[in-house]
């Protein structure tokens, strides 16, 4: 006859540890995660932040460069010209459309 299996505690011992080991695994996943998140959210501000400089330099540098650069030009010749050809090709486009239902 054999007898009963007596029960020191190292079943439930193990179960427990068992218990335990899974939920510090979830914890760590969960930590890890978060670091992922905060960490993506840095990248994110940072990169945000450069943009902004990035615009600004734009701004504050490169703009004034630009108009210094387009006051000495003579530009009246060249945007009269410009302009001329715009008017020219829409009154082209005007001859050649057909009229319209209401007569205009």
């Amino acid at each position: 006859m054999v007898s009963p299996k007596k029960s020191d505690g190292t079943t439930a011992l193990t179960k427990e540890v068992k218990e335990l080991r899974m939920s510090v695994d979830t914890l760590q996943r969960v930590f890890r995660q978060s670091n992922q998140f905060r960490r993506a959210l840095s990248r994110s501000f940072l990169s945000g932040v450069v943009s902004a400089i990035g615009a600004m330099v734009a701004v504050v540098i490169v703009t004034p460069m630009i108009v210094w650069s387009v006051q000495r030009i003579a530009w009246p010749p060249l945007i009269a010209e410009l302009v001329a050809k715009v008017i020219f090709q829409y009154e082209q486009m005007n001859r050649q459309s057909p009229p319209a239902v209401d007569g205009r």
